[in-house]
Formats: C-alpha cells, structure tokens, sequence
C-alpha cells in the first residue's frame, strides 16, 4: 500500500498505529515483567529504591524515545548505575572515570561541582565503550 494510499485509523495513518502499538506493548512489558537491573555482583545491593524507580523511569523514556523502534540497549541511567556499583569493588580507569563523570554530571549537575570538567561529548574512545557497556547491560538483563 502507498502512503499516500494508508487508511486513517483514528486520526493516524497504519504506520502511527503500529508505532503506537509497538511502543505499547513495550511499555506494557516495562510495566508488568521488567527486567532486572545490573549491578556489579558484590554491590548491587546499594542499588537505592529511588534510583531503581529512575531506571524504570529512564527505560520510559527510552521508549517513548525509540517511537516504536527496537530497543538493544541500556540507558545512560543504568549504565550510570552499574558504574557507581563497580567502582565500589575495584579502581576505575581514566577512561571509566571519565565515562562516569560525564554521566553523573548529566544525571546530577547540582552535585556534581568536584568533578572535573569532561566535556559535553565523550571523546572518540570512550563513547564505543559507553555503548558496548550498555549493549551489554541490555543483554545481562534480558537471560537474568
């Protein structure tokens, strides 16, 4: 079928439908069978209510951001978090600790004035890492 042939589906073309569709069944298994949340194994029980409610809320927003499409990753939120979580077991890198600290400035600014100044961007090495990081995070929660 064309475009410019698509049936209108209370006020929406088909394609709206199935966007709307898809970001609701989402949303929907969100609500009633969330994933788990990924901390690093001796700590993630420091994992704080309110910042396992955030991630609920940041996993919201991804969908609703994704408009429909598949998700295959984290959010920055939970990467964030699982970060916080190793860095209680062991040492942070400089890349992890600028990888963190460009989170936590994103996540909280009004306490993040002893941090360096990282810049808005991650450079060229960090940001794949950040996204691995996350991929893995996604897959971690999806067989837990």
């Amino acid at each position: 079928m064309k475009k410019t042939e698509q049936k209108r589906l209370s006020g929406g073309t088909v394609e709206d439908y199935e966007k709307s569709r898809k970001m609701f069944e989402a949303l929907a298994e969100l609500l009633f069978k969330p994933r788990p949340i990924i901390g690093h194994t001796a700590w993630k029980d420091t994992i704080t209510t309110q910042q396992r409610w955030r991630i609920q809320f940041e996993r919201m927003n991804q969908i609703k951001e994704a408009n429909g499409e598949k998700i295959r990753e984290a959010t920055d939120y939970e990467a964030l978090i699982y970060i916080s979580t190793v860095s209680l077991a062991m040492p942070l890198s400089s890349m992890w600790q600028r990888i963190y600290g460009y989170l936590f400035k994103k996540y909280y600014p009004e306490k993040s004035d002893f941090i360096p100044d990282y810049e808005a961007r991650l450079d060229i090495q960090s940001k794949p890492e950040l996204r691995r990081l996350k991929s893995w995070l996604w897959k971690q929660s999806k067989t837990a």
